[in-house]
Order: structure tokens, then C-alpha cells, then sequence
């Protein structure tokens, strides 16, 4: 049964404690914003713009603090003034750590400064939109980041599965004959050598045609043309499957935040009167817990509003 009325002691009305019992407060809101975000399945209302309003307001206040703190007050304020900092070691001639690397403090802290400096050029293009300045910070930033990017997907997504390609299948542990692996009370289907293989011989075949197909410095023969055809059909089902984990994974969470909404149609949980010990706690409190009331406020105001509006037509 999807919904359950367990006979248990009242949930606190509002407590700080993240490891005790959920209280009444935050299973309000919980259930409230969630259900006014699936409101606009329906279409776009009040319910909806104020949860989007405040998941706005609320994100943009919590990473405003992050971002203070990591890229101001840390970097800046306790690396140079903090304990052990770099104004303290120049006091002890002691070394300071900057990217894993241990330098001189007078040269920690003409890093720092540099990075300081592209840090306010960056900013002034708020007054200098078309100015020389904003761009070198920013240029220096996408480089970075591109050379990052590229050397860390090519050695984690390339360099890693090439080389795991060539392992030989002789010496891994875990492969096994057919005979041995249906022996086996519980067994998989990459524990198999034949299925081993297969799958390299497959990815391998994947792989080559996939980067032929972003060749274009050669005229498409047919035999460059078929390569490429192969490599389209490898994308078209990588995206697929791409596509579909991506699926799965929001419907994962679908569950979950309807399963933890049914937590909250428990009797501890009903804004009603308590029942009596042994008690069956009945449709009221039901129809008194959080998502049962807020889904049928939500509903009614709804129809109202719909309501008035076919009133005013009416009426004009």
C-alpha cells in the first residue's frame, strides 16, 4: 500500500538535529516545494514561480558565501595573514606550499599577487567593457582550463582504456572458460574470456572508427566513407546510452522524492489531533499530513483561480 499510517510517536515541530526524526516544519516545506515545482506540469502559476523564486534566491546566496570564502577569505586573507601563512613564514624563513610546490615565501607571494592582479583586470570589465584588460584574465583562464581539460580526459578516457585493451586475457584472474564461469553458483557475463575479448575487439573497432570519422583532411573513398559510416552508428548508440543513464537517473530520483514524500503521510506527522494508544489513526489524519493537505491546497487554489478566470471571461 502506497500509503501507511504507522502508529508511532509525534515528529518534533521544528528541530536543528540532522540525525534525529525529520520535523513537522521541514516536511511541510519539503513537500510544498516539491509539489508546487511538479505543479507546472500542469502550467506555469504562482506555485511554481515562488519555488523557482526561492531556489534561485537560496542558490544564488549559498554559492555567493562559497565563492567568498574560497576565492576571497581563503586564498587571499588566511593564506597571506592566517596561522602559518605567508606573511608568518617570511618571519621564520620557513617554505611555503603553492600547487603541491614548496617556494620561497617572497615568491608565493608574487604568485599571488599576479593572480590578484588578473583577478581585478577581470573585473574591470564592468567599467571597461571593450577594454584590452578583461580579455588577457580571460584568455588566460580558457587556456588553462582547456590544457587541464584536454590532458586529463585524454589520460582518464583514452590513454587508461587503450592500455587496458591490451591486457592479456590469460593472465587476468577473473576470466574464466564457459564451463568454469556456469559452474559458479552466481556468476557474470564479463567474467567470460570470450566475452572479454569480444568486448575489446569491439571497442577498439569503435574507438578507430569514431576518431576516422572526424577526419576531414582526405577525400571520402568508400573504404573511408564505410569507417565513418561505422564510427556514426558508434556515436548514435554511445549518445543513446548516454541519454538513456541520463533518464534513468532523473526517474531514480523521481522515486526517491516520492518515497520520501510517503514517509511523510505517517500519523507523526498529521497536523490533526493525536490518537489514542492502539488507536487506528483513520482518513483524517490522513488527510491532515503534509502531502496529502498541501496537494489538495495546491489543487484548490487551482481550481479557483481557474474558476474566477472563466468568471471574468464570462462577464466581459
Amino acid at each position: 500500500m502506497f500509503l501507511a499510517l504507522q502508529d508511532v510517536a509525534s515528529a518534533p515541530w521544528f528541530s536543528l538535529d540532522l540525525t534525529g526524526t525529520p520535523d513537522i516544519s521541514g516536511a511541510i516545506l519539503y513537500c510544498f516545494f516539491t509539489l508546487a515545482v511538479f505543479s507546472f506540469l500542469y502550467k506555469d502559476n504562482p506555485f511554481y514561480k515562488l519555488a523557482e523564486h526561492v531556489f534561485v534566491g537560496l542558490g544564488t546566496a549559498y554559492f555567493t558565501l562559497q565563492y567568498y570564502d574560497e576565492g576571497i577569505l581563503q586564498p587571499v586573507y588566511e593564506y597571506l595573514f592566517g596561522e602559518g601563512g605567508v606573511i608568518e613564514k617570511m618571519e621564520t624563513s620557513g617554505i611555503v606550499e603553492i600547487g603541491g610546490y614548496s617556494v620561497d615565501p617572497v615568491m608565493a607571494l608574487v604568485f599571488r599577487g599576479i593572480a590578484g592582479l588578473l583577478a581585478v583586470m577581470l573585473v574591470m570589465r564592468l567599467f571597461a567593457p571593450n577594454s584590452w584588460m578583461p580579455r588577457l584574465p580571460l584568455a588566460v583562464m580558457v587556456g588553462v582550463y582547456a590544457a587541464l581539460k584536454m590532458t586529463g580526459e585524454t589520460q582518464s578516457k583514452l590513454v587508461l582504456f587503450v592500455g587496458n585493451m591490451f591486457k592479456d586475457p590469460i593472465t587476468n584472474s577473473n576470466l574464466l572458460s564457459w564451463s568454469e564461469l556456469t559452474a559458479q553458483p552466481s556468476w557474470r557475463i564479463e567474467n567470460w574470456e570470450a566475452f572479454f575479448v569480444f568486448s575489446k575487439i569491439v571497442f577498439f573497432v569503435g574507438l578507430l572508427s569514431a576518431l576516422t570519422h572526424f577526419i576531414f583532411t582526405y577525400r571520402r573513398t568508400k573504404v573511408l566513407a564505410g569507417i565513418s559510416k561505422v564510427g556514426v552508428i558508434t556515436l548514435m548508440i554511445t549518445f543513446g546510452a548516454m541519454f538513456g543513464f541520463t533518464v534513468l537517473g532523473r526517474i531514480a530520483l523521481l522515486i526517491e522524492r516520492v518515497d520520501e514524500m510517503k514517509s511523510y503521510t505517517a500519523s507523526a506527522y498529521s497536523l490533526g489531533p493525536a490518537p489514542a494508544a492502539g488507536q487506528d489513526p483513520g482518513v483524517l489524519s490522513l488527510m491532515l499530513t503534509p502531502p496529502i493537505l498541501i496537494s489538495v491546497i495546491i489543487i484548490a487554489v487551482l481550481a479557483l483561480g481557474i474558476g474566477i478566470k472563466k468568471d471574468g471571461r464570462a462577464n466581459a
